[in-house]
């Protein structure tokens, strides 16, 4: 009876896509590593890193790689390719928020460029 019950408590569980993980911001995961967030020198930065991660990566991974200065921090994001990537699809609310307040911002300038990805990523929203 008790395997039958513990079946189905996980069937459920299983079934409706349950998940034991906490919300992680991008921040929370920066405290982890052995990095400071802020100041560095400049490093070469990649645009072809900064693509691939702008169209394929999490927001979390491309704000550390702007942030190492291996991706530009300058380079504008194609905002139609951007808002179908896992970078802005996976976000939470607030940074959506700051990223479309960034990206209007930015209209007739620079649109959405890299630190200012950083800094939604990081949650210091300006906005």
């Amino acid at each position: 009876m008790v395997v039958l019950v513990t079946t189905m408590v996980f069937t459920v569980l299983f079934s409706t896509h349950y998940s034991f993980a906490k919300e992680v911001e991008c921040a929370d995961t920066f405290t982890d590593m052995d990095w400071d967030p802020k100041n560095h020198e400049p490093n070469n930065p990649s645009f072809k890193e900064f693509e691939l991660l702008a169209y394929h990566g999490s927001l979390c991974e491309l704000t550390k790689c702007i942030d190492h200065e291996e991706c530009t921090n300058r380079d504008a994001v194609d905002w139609e390719k951007f808002k179908s990537s896992p970078a802005y699809e996976l976000s939470y609310e607030e940074q959506k928020e700051c990223l479309e307040t960034s990206q209007d911002d930015g209209n007739g300038k620079d649109g959405l460029v890299g630190y200012e990805i950083m800094s939604c990523g990081l949650g210091e929203n300006r906005y």
